[in-house]
């Protein structure tokens, strides 16, 4: 408990440093949240075989098309262990899309894909998930989610310095409100890495 209000009161103390994000936008953002995770192995129509990391996050405004979606990130770190014991470090970045239906629901679901290929049955050891906004040139982080460990972002990148040599992408899809069949998802989209 005592980390939670640590982080909360770093978060809001560092929303308000840097300067741009109004009171009533700070208000607004503590109601984003990483509403859940699931890992899981998955075979495309080709049989190539992926471990999967699902982030579903969540926006619990009134208007969420208020904010501007286009500078909200996911910056992911993960760690793949595959059947002799070796670790590798995944990472990656990317930014929400910009064009969101006007009845979006405020729920959003992150899928970064992790390929196989030639390594045997690799799972997820570690991640640490952080989602946020820019604010001009700056990061800053709503809701982070870490695995296990408090410090699994600096373990995982202490620990794993080999690179995953897989086909790594992230993809991504939110619900909106259709007239016609009631709350939908959206159509599935490759989401591009920043830097």
């Amino acid at each position: 408990m005592k980390y939670y209000i640590l982080l909360a009161v770093f978060f809001t103390s560092h929303l308000l440093a840097v300067g741009e994000l109004s009171k009533d936008n700070l208000k607004r953002l503590r109601d984003v949240e990483i509403a859940g995770i699931r890992t899981d192995t998955w075979k495309n129509k080709d049989r190539e075989k992926y471990e999967t990391l699902e982030i579903n996050t969540f926006q619990s405004e009134d208007d969420p098309l208020n904010y501007d979606m286009s500078r909200f990130r996911m910056r992911l770190v993960v760690e793949l262990t595959d059947k002799q014991k070796k670790t590798y470090l995944v990472q990656f970045a990317g930014k929400a899309p910009e064009d969101y239906d006007s009845e979006y629901q405020g729920e959003d679901y992150w899928t970064l894909y992790m390929a196989h290929g030639d390594l045997e049955r690799l799972s997820v050891s570690g991640h640490a998930i952080q989602y946020g906004i820019m604010d001009d040139e700056t990061f800053v982080p709503l809701a982070e989610e870490m695995d296990h460990y408090d410090d699994v972002l600096d373990r995982v990148r202490a620990r794993t310095t080999r690179l995953f040599p897989g086909k790594i992408y992230l993809r991504h899809y939110y619900m909106y409100d259709d007239s016609n069949d009631g709350v939908t998802e959206s159509v599935p989209s490759n989401i591009r890495a920043i830097k």
